[in-house]
């Protein structure tokens, strides 16, 4: 630093008009509302951070001690504690002593603050000693007086020591909202009784590998008026599921082996019901009569063991709209038969080819087939797309016979006017599909295909597939979405272009012109093209993400009379022609088509 800068530096501190260069150090977070401190704390990720946070001031660390969120997880914290350089040389055994220390000295230090209370109580652990079932019972007994709303018990016990069981002071725990139990017992059955239970807010309830039985589910369950939601899952000891009388019981979800032998449900406002068959012994029996707005059923396992069980099993719900089966991969039956009046979505995963398939669903709007069991539930987003369709995502590549029985099986379910698939295919597809040329069948019409390749690598492959499409079907819209071939722009062109000159050999009446649509997944463009060649001079060099719709237009008829008409009766005339063929998605849009070309057309066949 020169010499004229450092006496301007002095002069301005002697004046004091350094402060205004000074960097302002205030905490200005802690002018914050307290629920939004809470809040940034919430979004911590383990012990550590949370540890880091309180001590940055005196005021920190009030707030992180009246932090209303205790997360006690035994794995996170020993994994901190292993990645620290002061702690990696401890034994497991000195970093349980100090995680049971941790979380005496903080449940304690939260409990003794006044005017406090607690909202979520998360305890995940394993036992060794007896001395730490100690620990944890004082622990839940200072947090359950301080009006915890969601309690969190995830308890592992080494086995030489029996099953966690809890305290009976959580059994007056009125102001519990959310109860989740895992790996644990309940109270002795002899306090679960009606008149000592207080669950009088519970909303949630979660049973994990907790022994049950019939007596200790009604009682638990009776002493939830509030109850909305009821998770059973992997709990064993009884053979018959009852919850009776329940006005506010909306979802329920039952894991169950083979010992589950009938189910009886009285709750009028459920909705959803979610089964899960562990051993694919088959459904039990149930009684589900008063569930008058039971509209959606989620059945994982087989719940038939003979051919017509399927449409009985059905019976149990009048009204039912939404259907998701997973059906094992060993699957008992050949076929699957299925009738339902009230039913509108469907979706199925299993491993049953097409022709094997036998649906009766008058007002079924959506088919959603997987093809093998995925234990797992479509996107939502996939399910409430409002257009009718099916959605066929076959497990392994397809070939020349699956698009024959997919073409049979449209003509079974007429009510689909779109298609979207999600498909592999490999180099057999490009010899078998000339087979499909021998075949008497016309194509079925629908309003759009949707083809989204699952492994499709090689261009003839590709174009193989465009072909099997065509031949069994007749779209209005065809659209090829992302994840096509990592090809170079000579091959790129001749999928565009093949797909191109296939739907114009469709169409054998008339003019037909193809209007091609692209659009971007990153960016949202969208961009529209007349013809063939103006497309492919901007057809992009980056093909990931992006989408091709071609659509037929149906042009003028070759025989021509001439008409004349006003400027008037010409756009109405031509907004009402550009509606029907598709051209435009709104009013506006189809106005400025007819104010850009109605001079070009004086004449009509």
């Amino acid at each position: 630093m020169g010499v004229l800068s450092k006496n301007w530096l002095a002069t301005k501190i002697k004046t004091g008009e350094m402060e205004k260069y000074t960097e302002d150090k205030t905490d200005w977070t802690l002018d914050l509302h307290e629920f939004i401190l809470h809040y940034i704390l919430s979004r911590l990720n383990s012990p550590k951070e949370l540890v880091r946070m309180s001590v940055l001031s005196k005021n920190w660390l009030a707030v992180t001690a009246s932090f209303p969120v205790l997360d006690f997880n035994f794995h996170k914290f020993y994994d901190v504690m292993k990645s620290s350089s002061v702690y990696a040389d401890k034994s497991k055994k000195a970093v349980r002593e100090m995680y049971f220390k941790y979380v005496t000295y903080t449940t304690s230090r939260f409990c003794k603050q006044q005017n406090v209370r607690a909202h979520t109580f998360i305890l995940v652990t394993t036992l060794e000693h007896p001395a730490e079932i100690d620990i944890i019972n004082r622990c839940l007994g200072l947090i359950l007086m301080r009006g915890v709303k969601v309690l969190v018990i995830d308890i592992v016990c080494l086995p030489s020591l029996r099953m966690y069981r809890l305290p009976n002071i959580l059994l007056n725990a009125s102001s519990l909202k959310c109860l989740k139990i895992y790996k644990s017992e309940l109270p002795k059955p002899s306090s679960l009784m009606v008149d000592v239970v207080k669950f009088k807010s519970l909303k949630e309830l979660e049973l994990v590998c907790v022994p049950l039985n019939e007596e200790i589910i009604k009682r638990l369950t009776t002493s939830c008026p509030l109850l909305e939601i009821l998770i059973v899952q992997n709990c064993y000891g009884f053979n018959r599921f009852s919850v009776y009388g329940h006005q506010n019981l909306q979802k329920v979800w039952i894991y169950f082996g083979g010992e589950l032998e009938r189910i009886d449900i009285e709750a009028p406002n459920m909705f959803y019901l979610f089964l899960m068959d562990l051993r694919n012994k088959g459904a039990p029996s149930m009684n589900l009569a008063s569930c008058k707005k039971l509209i959606t059923l989620a059945y994982f396992g087989n719940p038939s063991l003979t051919s017509n069980y399927l449409t009985n099993f059905l019976s149990n719900f009048p009204i039912l709209e939404n259907l998701l089966l997973d059906l094992p991969d060993k699957y008992n039956n050949k076929k699957l038969r299925l009738s339902s009046h009230s039913l509108k979505k469907f979706v199925l995963n299993s491993e049953l080819e097409l022709e094997e398939i036998d649906i009766n669903a008058p007002n079924l709007h959506l088919f959603y087939y997987q093809g093998r069991s995925h234990n797992t539930l479509p996107s939502p987003r996939n399910l409430y797309l409002s257009s009718e369709r099916m959605e066929c995502h076959p497990t392994g590549a397809v070939n020349a016979l699956w698009f024959q029985k997919l073409r049979q099986f449209l003509d079974k379910q007429t009510r689909f006017k779109n298609l979207n698939l999600r498909i592999s295919a490999f180099w057999d597809l490009i010899n078998k599909v000339e087979e499909l040329k021998v075949v008497q069948s016309t194509p079925y019409e629908l309003k759009q295909v949707v083809l989204e390749p699952r492994i499709i690598d090689e261009v003839q492959v590709y174009v193989a597939v465009v072909k099997a499409i065509l031949w069994c079907c007749r779209p209005q819209y065809l659209t090829l979405k992302s994840n096509f071939p990592r090809t170079n722009f000579k091959g790129w062109s001749h999928i565009v272009k093949f797909t191109y000159e296939k739907l114009l050999q469709q169409e054998d009446e008339g003019i037909t012109n193809i209007q091609i649509v692209l659009w971007s997944s990153s960016s949202k463009d969208e961009k529209c093209f007349s013809d063939l060649n103006s497309f492919l001079k901007v057809l992009p060099s980056d093909r990931q993400g992006k989408t091709i719709t071609f659509i037929k237009e149906k042009g003028l008829l070759p025989t021509w009379h001439l008409v004349i008409i006003d400027k008037r009766t010409m756009e109405a005339l031509l907004f009402d022609y550009y509606a029907d063929v598709g051209l435009a998605k709104d009013p506006r849009r189809s106005r400025v088509a007819v104010k850009h070309g109605w001079s070009c057309f004086g004449c009509f066949k």
